[in-house]
Parts: structure tokens; sequence; C-alpha cells
């Protein structure tokens, strides 16, 4: 009876707590499972999951740390198996539990979960499932602020803004409101906005708990400050690190932090050498010499920031990333500070060889090592074309002497490298290792001692013959006298000098001979005459031209760039280039339509696409001026189809300047280089085929072209 009535009990309990009632019994036993079985086992897994990804993920504190850490599938392997199991174990409460108040935290952590595992497609669908669904205003917002984020790391910064847009409206809680500004300050980030990035940052801290995370954030509000100039700002979040519990990598770059801000009229070295001495940061060595480095690149000590960012190279043996920052920072200074392009393509490409593969900055830097390698390429044309210029404008005398100067110079310094790497490799050789510094070698194991010593004797002695009896100048060979000998070796010696100065006469003439045959080489490529001149010229323009565009394209460097551009357009008067470089010019003033360099364009070529494009943005045709358009387009190709084609290239040409921005105007100059090519003008042919392929990237006649350009090369 009592096993009867046990059981009639647990169907009855069993049958009210069902998921789908709402009674109090119902809703408190779904609650205790919910939050006692599967959540519990789902939120040790997602802490699990990210303590792994963090342990994984060693941050480069040379570089500005990310505000949130990279999501990296490829690096989630052993973290893949504990972020399925709380997605599992998240997933039974909306199965089982969903009259749980814990069903919107499952699904947020469900959302989490599968953002970090790279499966932004159903993350995003989790998150807009909890925005569209929760009756928790907290939970909705929350949802939000996820999935902004997974717009982000999807590179939707369209939807990200507006998700942004919807949030800036709604009353946030402190902690929904922390996580918004770094969500936010991440988006600039991303955008290259430290600026911002670095206001947002700085509102989301003040609504955060102290801890590690907080830390971190604090230590990144300081690089970006540190990237504005800012360095009393930069210093006092630095000083905040400190105060949020860090841990031991943390508190370290932000001690090197605070010693790399420091003003400029303090002697930091005495702060850095008692970090290097400490044992504790016996393998962080290289980060002490990397900031050391930065210091005196601030200071504007280039010779000494080269010299520690070598050392902290030599001492970054076991880390790959902080090898490559400091390659970076050397190719940075030769190339910004010192303007050795040659050698700042070297340590690019180091930078490339060193640098783990799936570093996403990777492509970045070898984007600017190709760059350069142009640039190199087109900087080694111009000053060679300019010291030849300035060669042929010497008279013969005063050229002779430069040539056999400059030949000498170079053979100097030849010389010096190939002694310079003698005594390095003698060195290397010598090299004693872990002994001990006051330890000395016997004199003939040590070979640097040994060639010192055998170069003293031949100073001494002369070059003698390894024999008995070599200091002598009397020898006694049984019982014969060598008094002769040295009769004999007296009358040879006059010949032997003899000799000696033949000798010396002959390599001087040999010497000559080779610096003769080398001037009459270098003469072969100065230009004397006039079309040699001309094509020198011609050479300089195109590279002074390429330099100036990739300053502006690829370098960013828009002061540079005006420079270059405005060296063209002076030395270079009614230049191929000259409506090109006017266009680049006139777009980087702050107002591109109204410049000198813009009514220049409009004046000087008015039917170039440069002056086109300038144009555009200020013109928009009605319809009827479209129809007007169209029958202009009409009357030229009648012209042209009659053969016509002085008149149809005037009428084309007024046509194009007239309806810049109507739908033909694409079919009007594939037209006029149509005409080009009948009349025969190839120069003008082969700049407006170019000039297409810029300017209407979209139009369906860009096969044409392309198939126009195929057949000229």
């Amino acid at each position: 009876m009592r096993k009867i009535y046990f059981l009639l009990v647990v169907t009855l309990v069993s049958i009210s707590c069902s998921q789908y009632k709402n009674g109090p019994m119902s809703k408190a036993w779904h609650n205790t499972n919910a939050k006692y079985n599967a959540l519990l086992i789902a939120r040790e897994d997602f802490k699990i999951a990210n303590e792994i990804i963090i342990a994984n993920n060693k941050e480069s504190f040379e570089e500005t740390l990310p505000i949130f850490r990279k999501i990296d599938s490829t690096g989630l392997d052993s973290a893949k198996l504990y972020l399925t199991d709380a997605i599992k174990k998240a997933s039974i409460i909306a199965e089982r539990h969903s009259n749980s108040r814990h069903l919107n935290e499952a699904y947020l952590l469900i959302g989490k979960a599968r953002l970090e595992k790279e499966e932004i497609f159903n993350a995003l669908e989790t998150f807009k499932y909890v925005n569209t669904t929760s009756k928790s205003a907290s939970a909705k917002t929350e949802a939000l602020i996820w999935l902004m984020r997974s717009y982000i790391e999807n590179e939707d910064l369209v939807s990200a803004n507006q998700v942004a847009d919807l949030l800036k409206n709604q009353k946030l809680s402190g902690k929904n409101k922390a996580k918004f500004l770094a969500t936010k300050a991440y988006y600039h980030q991303l955008q290259n906005e430290p600026a911002l990035a670095v206001v947002f940052l700085d509102e989301a801290l003040k609504n955060m708990k102290r801890g590690s995370e907080k830390a971190r954030l604090h230590y990144i509000a300081a690089q970006l400050y540190a990237s504005l100039n800012q360095q009393i700002l930069s210093r006092k979040n630095y000083n905040q690190v400190l105060k949020n519990k860090p841990n031991y990598d943390l508190e370290f770059n932000a001690n090197l932090g605070l010693i790399s801000t420091q003003s400029l009229a303090k002697n930091t070295n005495i702060a850095f050498e008692k970090m290097l001495e400490d044992r504790k940061n016996q393998d962080l060595r290289s980060k002490i010499y990397y900031k050391m480095g930065e210091t005196e690149a601030r200071k504007s000590n280039y010779e000494l920031a080269i010299k520690n960012f070598n050392k902290a190279v030599s001492e970054s043996l076991d880390s790959p990333l902080e090898k490559a920052a400091a390659y970076k920072a050397l190719g940075d200074l030769y190339f910004e500070k010192m303007l050795d392009y040659e050698m700042a393509g070297v340590y690019y490409d180091s930078t490339l060889i060193t640098l783990p593969k799936n570093e996403a900055n990777g492509t970045m830097i070898g984007q600017k090592a190709m760059f350069l390698n142009d640039f190199i390429k087109y900087k080694k044309a111009y000053d060679l074309e300019d010291s030849l210029q300035k060669l042929a404008a010497m008279n013969p005398n005063e050229l002779d002497f430069k040539l056999e100067q400059m030949i000498t110079q170079r053979k100097e310094a030849q010389k010096k490298i190939e002694v310079d790497n003698t005594n390095s490799s003698v060195l290397k050789t010598a090299t004693t290792g872990n002994l001990p510094k006051d330890f000395k070698r016997w004199l003939l194991y040590d070979p640097v001692e040994s060639i010192k010593a055998k170069n003293e004797f031949v100073r001494n002695w002369g070059n003698r013959a390894l024999e008995d009896n070599w200091r002598r100048s009397e020898k006694t060979m049984g019982s014969f006298s060598l008094k002769i000998e040295r009769q004999t070796l007296d009358s040879t010696k006059s010949a032997v000098k003899t000799t000696a100065s033949s000798e010396e006469e002959m390599k001087e003439l040999l010497a000559k001979k080779e610096i003769e045959q080398e001037k009459k080489e270098m003469l072969k490529k100065i230009p004397t005459t006039n079309i040699q001149k001309m094509a020198s010229k011609r050479k300089q323009e195109e590279a002074l031209f390429q330099i100036g565009k990739i300053y502006k394209l690829k370098f960013n460097d828009e002061e540079k760039a005006k420079t270059t551009f405005n060296s063209l357009i002076t030395n270079f008067p009614r230049s191929v280039y000259e409506p090109e470089a006017l266009y680049y010019l006139a777009i980087m003033e702050k107002d591109a339509q109204n410049n000198s360099f813009t009514a220049r364009l409009l004046k000087d070529y008015p039917i170039s696409s440069f002056a086109r494009q300038l144009k555009k943005g200020s013109i928009k045709l009605s319809k009827d001026k479209e129809t007007e358009a169209l029958t202009f387009y009409s009357k030229a190709f009648n012209l042209y189809d009659q053969n016509d084609f002085n008149q149809a290239l005037t009428q084309i040409d007024q046509g194009l300047n007239e309806y810049v921005g109507s739908q033909i105007e694409d079919k009007m100059a594939m037209l006029r280089i149509m005409v080009l090519k009948k009349i025969g003008n190839k120069d003008q042919y082969v700049i407006s085929l170019n000039d297409f392929m810029r300017s209407y990237p979209s139009s369906d006649l860009v096969l044409k072209a392309k198939e126009l350009l195929a057949v000229l090369n």
C-alpha cells in the first residue's frame, strides 16, 4: 500500500512540474534543475574554454592589444571540446526547462560559445532570437550588445553600427553599459580611429569592477594614449593597471610603459638596467631592450635605438612574435626616421620570415615590404639619373677627376667591408663561449693572437722560410763556411729590390688600367647628347610620379605625396603625368572642388578622365540632360561611321566635357578611343585606354578595353 501511495505522489509531482506549466511548484522545480544541473556544468565548461583560449593566446605587448582577444578557430582544438559541451548542456535548459528563469542566460551562453567557435552565423541567429523572444529588458539589451560584437567579428560594420544606434537610445545597467562602450571602442579600434576608441574605452572602464580584465583594458587605454602622444594620460592608465590585480605579464609591461613614458629629460637607463639585472626578468630581457629602443627613438637617439632593438632580436630566441616586433621596429625606424629604404626593406622581409603565418598583420607587413621594393626601385632610378645629369654638366677635366674619385672611394669601401668580414670570421672562431672572463688561451691555440704574432714577425724579419738557423746571417754547414753565400745574397739584394720595384709598378699600372676601364664604362651611361638627356629626364619624370603614387596610395603619407607631386609639376611642366598628379593634389585639399589644382586641371586638361572625376562630385544630370547626351552621342557616332574622324573627335571631346556623369559617358569615352586608333595617335590611344580602365571599372565595355590593351602588350 505504501509503495502505491509513493508512486502516486511521484506521478502527481511529475505531472504538476511539466515545463509547459507556470505554477509555483513547476517553476521552482525547473529553476532548481536548470541552475544546479545543466547550467552549472555549461558555465564551468565555458569558463574552462576561456581559460584555455587565454593561456594559448600569447599576446604581443609590443603592439597595441585588441580590446577583445581575437577569435581564431585554428588555435581552439582543446577549447572546442569544452565549448561544444557548454552548448549541449545549455541546450538542455531550452529543451527540458523552457519555463525556467535561467532560459535567457542559457541562450546567451550558447550564442557566446558559438561566437568563440567562429560559428558566427549561428551566433547571430541565437542573439537575434533572444532579443526577439525574451521578456527581460536586460537580456534583450545584452543580446543586442553581443549581436553588435558578432557583426564586428563578421566584418559587417554597417550592421554593427545600426545595432549601436539602437543601443544608444536605451537605458543600460552598469554592467551592460560597460559591455556596450567596450564594444563600441573595439569597433573604432578596428576602424583605425584610436582617438574615438580610447574615449569609449575610458567610459567603459568607469562602469567596470576591479579585476584582471579591467587591468588589461587600462593597459590598452595606456597604449592608445601613448600612440596619440598623450603621455600623462598614458601614465595614468599604466598606474591603474597596477591597482587592478594584473597578472605578472601585465604588471611587468605596465612598469615598462611607466619608464618609457617618463619625461625625455629623465635618465631612464638606470630603471631599465635594474629590470635587466632582476633574476625574475631573465626570460623577458627582449621586452626590456625593445622598450629601451622605443624610448631612445622618442629621444631621436636613433643609433642607440637600433642597438637596443638589435639586442631585443638576439634575446628573443624562443619568441617569434617578439623577434618579429623588434624587426618591424627597426624597419619602421629606417623607413620613417633615417630614410634608408633599402635597410627598411631588409628588416620588413625579416619580419615576414619570423612572423607566425596565422598573424593578422602579416599580410599588412607583406604588402608594405612589397610596396617598399617598388619604392626603392623608383627611388634608385631617380637618384641615378640625377647623378648622371650632374656629371654630364661637368667639364671634361672635372668629370675625369670626379669619376676617378668615385671609383677609388668605392674600392676602398669594398676593401674595408672585406677586411671587416675577415676580422668578424676570425673573432667568431675565437669565441670562448661560456669560459670565464679572465680565461687566457695558450698563444698557439688562440687564432687572433696567432695572426697578430705572425704579422709582427713578418714586419720585423720579413717573410722567411721555416728552417734551421733562420735568424743567422752566417750559417755553418759541417766544416764549410757560408760567407760566400752571404756575398751571393748581398749581390742579389739589388736584383730583388729591382724585381720588387717592377712588381709594384706593375700593380700600379694594372690598377690604373682597371680605373680607366671603369671610367669608360661609366662614361657610356652619362647622357651627353640631347636625345640621351631627354631620355634621362623621362626616366626621372616617371620615377617621381610613381614615388608620389606609392606615398599616396600605399603608404598613406599625404604630406610626402604632396611634396613629390608638387616637385613633378614644377620640375617637369606639361608632363604626361601632370593631369593625374593635379588630380591627386586636388583631392588631398580640404575642399576638392575649390582649389588651385582643380582650377588648373579643369583649365589645362578639361577632357581628361581626371577632370571628369572631379566634376562628377558636383553634377547630377536630369532626364532631359540624359536624353540630350544620347542625341549628342548619336551625332558623334555618325561622324565616326562616315570616317570623319577629326570632326568626331572634336564632337566627343565636347560631349565628354558637357555631359559628365551621364549614363552613356563610358560609351562616349570608348568611341573616343576607337577614333584615336583610326587616326593613329598611339600615345593618346594608350593613355585613353588606361584612363578608361581606371575611370569606368564597372562598365560593360571594360572587357573591350582589356582586349585592346592585350593586343598592344
